[in-house]
């Protein structure tokens, strides 16, 4: 649903509220049209994944594991043989039980699954994530700051596989598993890694 409420520095002064359901009750998912070249772009020269969240509170039921965005499709498709599972997709940023920020891909050119952890994030408040990959590998950042776990394994680009780009769950073996509980507002990815000075919510100098 709607929503007015928004991060100071979202240039949309709007959001999208997701009530978090699982599985067929997951509720409503924004996907990219099928054809859109979102879905196929290899990123090999980097990224930059910016989303602005707010998670409620009381933060009420589980909701573990629920996706904020996603691409469609299992990394198995894409030849990738060494991460925790084939049928998970080739990129993803999820909350795990502890409302740490996750963000697992599958590179495009190496086999492999490196994941970035973040703190337990708050509930109440808007906050800015971003991730960036500068083609060697990843950095997630919290309102402008480097979370402390992101991994020394280099990553380039995303393997993605023609299939959508997802906003509000994630997908396992193709099923849509939790939905995001909260508020998404603006989200935007570029192909190139950006300075934290570039972001939609600056980063303090």
């Amino acid at each position: 649903t709607w929503s007015d409420g928004h991060h100071a520095g979202q240039p949309a002064h709007a959001s999208l509220r997701f009530d978090g359901g699982k599985g067929p009750d997951r509720g409503a998912v924004l996907t990219t049209a099928a054809g859109a070249p979102l879905n196929s772009e290899k990123f090999t020269s980097g990224y930059t994944i910016e989303t602005f969240v707010r998670l409620p509170e009381p933060f009420e039921g589980d909701h573990a594991w629920m996706g904020v965005l996603s691409w469609e499709g299992r990394n198995g498709d894409a030849g990738k043989t060494t991460g925790w599972s084939p049928d998970e997709p080739t990129c993803s940023l999820n909350l795990s039980p502890e409302r740490f920020l996750q963000y697992v891909v599958y590179p495009h050119r190496q086999d492999a699954d490196p994941t970035s952890w973040s703190h337990t994030l708050p509930v109440g408040r808007w906050m800015h994530l971003a991730v960036v990959n500068d083609g060697r590998r990843t950095v997630v950042y919290v309102d402008g700051s480097k979370i402390a776990r992101n991994p020394a394994q280099r990553s380039t680009g995303i393997a993605t596989l023609g299939k959508p780009f997802v906003i509000g769950a994630t997908q396992f073996d193709e099923k849509f598993g939790q939905g995001f509980y909260g508020w998404i507002g603006d989200t935007r990815i570029v192909a190139r890694a950006l300075a934290p000075r570039d972001f939609l919510a600056p980063a303090a100098p």
